[in-house]
C-alpha cells in the first residue's frame, strides 16, 4: 500500500473522531466561558454519562452559621439554596461561583464578575470590589480579604471594599520546584498550561487544534468530492475550482508547525485515557527545571488558591500553584513552605485546609504545623457541621446534599463527547485509535510533503 492510499484511509477513518475531539476540546480548553453553562439540554434527552459530569460543576458549599438546614450550593451554574437540610434547593444566581467565605456576618463570593456579597445568606447578591474581573479564589481572615483575579493578580480588601495593597504571584527561581514529574507535565500540556505563560500555551492549543480541524474538513471534503466525482463520472468547474483550493489548504506548510502539539495531544490524550495504569510510572520519571518549558519557571498564571492570616499587627499571604503552597509578608518576596499542588485553599478558624490534585491534602495550623490530612484528595471545599469539617467533593460522593437539576449544561456535554463516556465506556478505545490514526497521517502527510516539496 502506498503512502498515499495509507493517508488518505487513515483519514476517512478517524476523520470524524478527530473532528469530534478537536471541537470538543477547544470548549473545554475555554471553561471560563459563561455561554457553556447557560446553555442546556434536558436530562430526559441526555445519556447518564452528561448527568453525572454536570454535578461536577458544583464548586463550593457552605451552611449558614446559626442554622445549619440553611445550606448554599455554587458552582458554575450560578448558587442555590435550601432551606431544608438541602433536601430542595432555590437557584438564587447565575452567575460563576468558585469561592465562598463568611466574613462579618455577610457571605462573599468570587466570581467570573468580580467579588460579590449578600446580606441575606445567598438569598440575594450585589457587586463588593473588581467587578468585571474573573476572580478564581478568595480568603477571608480578621478585617481582611485577599481575591486573586485570573489566576495571576493578588489583590488586598477592607471591609469596605477599599483596595489596600495589590501584588502578583511571581516567585524567585530559588523558591520554585527543581523537577517535576512526567504525570504532571502530560496533564498541563493537554490542559493548556504546560509551555508558556501569559495565556500563550492556551492560544497555540487553539492553533494547532483549528489546524487540525481544518485539515479534517479539507481532507474529508477533497476525498467525498473526488469519489463522488468517479461515480457520477463528471464534475464541475466550480466544483473542481473548489478541490484544488481545499488541496492547496490542506498540503499548506502552516500544518507542519503544528504537528509537535498535535502529536503529543495524541499521545497525552492515550495516557490520560489510561491514567490509572500510566500515572504509577510517570510519577517515577522527573523532569529537571533547567530543561522545563518557560512556564515553569515563572508560575505567573499559576494562583489556584489563596489564604489571608491576621496575627495581630502581621499580615501573612499565602498562595496554592501546581508547586505548592507559597507564603508572603508583602506579596512581593515568596517562600514555599509546603509541596504539592494546592488546588484549594480553605480556613475554618485557626485551620487552613488544603486540597491536592495528584498531592495528598494537607491542614495547617500555627500550633501544629503541617499534617497530612484524611480527606479526599481533591474536595472542593470543606465546612463545619457541629463541630466537625465535611469534605465537599462537588458531584455528592462525600456529600449527597447537592441540587438535583432537571438538564445539563452544554460544557458537559463537550466534556463527555470529548472523553467518550457519552456514549459507552469502552469508547475510550475508540479515542485511543483515533490518536494513533492522528500521528499515523502526521507521519505520512510529511512523507508525502517532503516528496512533493522536498
Amino acid at each position: 500500500m502506498t503512502f498515499r492510499k495509507l493517508h488518505q484511509k487513515a483519514g476517512v477513518i478517524a476523520g470524524f473522531f478527530l473532528f469530534l475531539l478537536s471541537i470538543t476540546g477547544f470548549f473545554l480548553n475555554h471553561d471560563q466561558w459563561s455561554f457553556q453553562y447557560h446553555w442546556t439540554l434536558p436530562n430526559s434527552v441526555l445519556p447518564e454519562a452528561v448527568v453525572e459530569a454536570d454535578k461536577k460543576l458544583f464548586q463550593v458549599k457552605t451552611l449558614r452559621p446559626d442554622n445549619d438546614q440553611w445550606v448554599i450550593v455554587g458552582g458554575l451554574r450560578g448558587l442555590f439554596v435550601s432551606q431544608d437540610g438541602g433536601e430542595n434547593y432555590q437557584q438564587q444566581s447565575t452567575h460563576q461561583f468558585y469561592g465562598l467565605s463568611w466574613w462579618g456576618g455577610e457571605l462573599y463570593a468570587a466570581t467570573e464578575n468580580g467579588v460579590l456579597l449578600s446580606k441575606d445568606a445567598g438569598m440575594s447578591w450585589q457587586p463588593f470590589a473588581l467587578q468585571g474581573q474573573w476572580v478564581n479564589a478568595l480568603a477571608v481572615d480578621g478585617e481582611h480579604l485577599l481575591a486573586s483575579v485570573e489566576k495571576s493578580k493578588l489583590v488586598h480588601l477592607t471591609p469596605q471594599g477599599t483596595v489596600l495593597h495589590k501584588g502578583g504571584g511571581e516567585i524567585s527561581p530559588s523558591e520554585l520546584a527543581e523537577h517535576i514529574t512526567l504525570s504532571r507535565f502530560v496533564r498541563d500540556f493537554h490542559y493548556g498550561r504546560g509551555v508558556l505563560d501569559d495565556g500563550w500555551s492556551l492560544w497555540l492549543n487553539d492553533v494547532a487544534t483549528w489546524i487540525l480541524i481544518l485539515s479534517v474538513v479539507t481532507g474529508l471534503s477533497v476525498w467525498w468530492s473526488l469519489k463522488r466525482a468517479r461515480t457520477v463520472r463528471h464534475i464541475s468547474k466550480t466544483k473542481m475550482k473548489w478541490v484544488k483550493k481545499a488541496v492547496r489548504i490542506h498540503r499548506h506548510s502552516v500544518v507542519l508547525l503544528a504537528i509537535p502539539f498535535l502529536v503529543l495531544f495524541a499521545i497525552t490524550g492515550i495516557v490520560l485515557d489510561h491514567s490509572k495504569f500510566f500515572n504509577p510510572y510517570l510519577k517515577e520519571i522527573t523532569w529537571s527545571q533547567t530543561t522545563l518549558p518557560p512556564v515553569y519557571k515563572t508560575l505567573r498564571e499559576d494562583i489556584w488558591s489563596v489564604d489571608i492570616e491576621s496575627q495581630g499587627q502581621k499580615i501573612i499571604y499565602r498562595i496554592g500553584n501546581r508547586y505548592g503552597v507559597y507564603e508572603s509578608g508583602d506579596l512581593q518576596i515568596w517562600k514555599k513552605v509546603s509541596d504539592g499542588f494546592a488546588y484549594r485553599m480553605k480556613r475554618l478558624d485557626d485551620t487552613l485546609y488544603v486540597s491536592g490534585m495528584g498531592s495528598p491534602p494537607r491542614s495547617y495550623h500555627t500550633d501544629l504545623g503541617w499534617q497530612v490530612l484524611e480527606a479526599p484528595s481533591m474536595f472542593r471545599d470543606v465546612y463545619l457541621v457541629r463541630g466537625g469539617e465535611v469534605f465537599f467533593g462537588g458531584h455528592g460522593e462525600t456529600d449527597f446534599q447537592v441540587p438535583q437539576l432537571k438538564n445539563s449544561a452544554f460544557y458537559s456535554v463537550m466534556l463527555t463527547l470529548h472523553d467518550g463516556t457519552f456514549f459507552a465506556e469502552w469508547w475510550v478505545w475508540v479515542n485511543d485509535i483515533a490518536s494513533i490514526l492522528l500521528i499515523l497521517l502526521l507521519v505520512t502527510g510529511v512523507i508525502r510533503w517532503r516528496k512533493q516539496y522536498g
